[in-house]
């Protein structure tokens, strides 16, 4: 009887766990997908170098694919089964909701294995090829620039337009450069003239613009300051040009292996506080638990009404993971300011994560409320105002 439930219990789940998979992660390459293509019809980027890319940055991405599709996976097949019945049947037939822990268990061990595996020894390597990449492509991309008597806004929160372009030189003859990349302040430059030249890393191509002038506007709109200069070097990371914003120490961390990480915060060989590698150090551990904890939310509030729908399941399952999120954010912006410990800020979520799994599954298997009956009949209400307004959207486009 065990093998019988275990087996089904395992198909109710791989089923949405699949699609789960594999619908997120088509959202997410569709739109890295969107946030590059443009560069493929304008520079000598091509088809391939785009399809390595996208593969390259698929294990950073499945890290936060995982915990989500273990959640909304567990989830609708739960809902699924409570909303034919059969968890009522299983009931009647002697098998408490305890029992359902082994194939929920079983799921989400494999699930946290994968992500446990990419986080320690896949990400980290490709995250380095990622970046040699970016920056092989940003180079052939530079072309997008160098467009004479056109406004360019391929870079993020910039805006070029140079008069006259001397491609083979890389030189301009009247230049303009808005850069709103300062988030409390707004630049215009404006010059005679400006070379092009990659740093001696090959990370950045430098703007050296020439007998010019730099207006910057705080943020309020009321304070501004004009600047003149001779020689003025705007650095732009080839990870900008191609869209990218997960330049810099953060990317280096991303690239180091645990025994880097261990070995750096032992010895503060960065000028950076010691707690930002203890962070990303955690965190290669607390993301991919995350699947397991938010997987094992998911089988009892499958269980809590059987009036939703695998719809309903979706936004529920989207809401609590974007809390998770939320507090996962949080809790690391509290940490890089020092406010809370590494550990904790990284783990917090998983922890009142799994606290919750705890308290659910318990009051699941008496069977009492784990939800206060307030907090139930708001979410049947809100249901109920979905339910009807699609309805209303939906006749009135019969009718049109």
């Amino acid at each position: 009887m065990k093998i019988i439930l275990y087996r089904y219990m395992l198909k109710e789940q791989s089923i949405p766990l699949g699609v789960c998979l594999f619908g997120l992660s088509v959202i997410l390459v569709t739109g890295r997908l969107i946030q590059i293509a443009r560069y493929l019809f304008t520079s000598a980027v091509t088809v391939s170098d785009l399809a390595m890319v996208i593969g390259l940055a698929m294990p950073k991405l499945f890290l936060y694919i995982f915990p989500m599709a273990a959640l909304m996976g567990v989830l609708l097949a739960f809902v699924r089964l409570n909303g034919d019945n059969e968890i009522v049947a299983m009931r009647a037939a002697g098998i408490s909701f305890g029992q359902f822990a082994p194939p929920v268990l079983a799921v989400l061990t494999l699930l946290t294995s994968v992500a446990l595996f990419i986080a320690i020894s896949v990400a980290p390597v490709t995250n380095k090829v990622f970046r040699d990449k970016i920056k092989s492509l940003g180079q052939a991309s530079l072309p997008i620039l160098l467009k004479e008597g056109t406004f360019i806004d391929a870079i993020p929160k910039m805006v070029f337009f140079f008069q006259k372009v001397n491609a083979a030189n890389m030189e301009i003859a009247g230049v303009f450069i808005r850069d709103n990349r300062q988030p409390n302040a707004r630049a215009a430059i404006t010059a005679e003239s400006a070379r092009l030249y990659y740093s001696s890393d090959q990370s950045q191509v430098v703007f050296k613009i020439q007998n010019g002038y730099v207006t910057r506007v705080g943020g309020n709109l009321e304070d501004a300051q004009v600047v003149s200069f001779k020689t003025y070097d705007l650095k732009i990371d080839f990870e900008e040009l191609l869209g990218d914003s997960s330049s810099g120490d953060s990317t280096r961390r991303g690239e180091m292996s645990l025994a880097e990480l261990r070995r750096t915060i032992r010895h503060h060989l960065s000028a950076k506080p010691p707690y930002r590698y203890a962070m990303e150090y955690h965190q290669r551990f607390a993301l991919p638990f995350g699947c397991l904890f938010l997987g094992l939310v998911g089988a009892p509030l499958g269980t809590l009404s059987r009036r939703w729908s695998r719809m309903t399941g979706v936004t529920l399952g989207l809401g609590i993971f974007l809390a998770y999120y939320v507090m996962l954010s949080a809790c690391k912006g509290m940490g890089e300011n020092g406010v809370i410990s590494p550990f904790f800020a990284v783990w917090t979520p998983n922890i009142v994560t799994a606290l919750l799994a705890a308290h659910m599954w318990i009051e699941t298997q008496r069977e009492s409320r784990f939800v206060p009956p307030f907090v139930s009949r708001a979410l049947s209400s809100g249901l109920e105002a979905f339910r009807g307004f699609h309805r209303k959207l939906r006749d009135g486009q019969r009718k049109g």
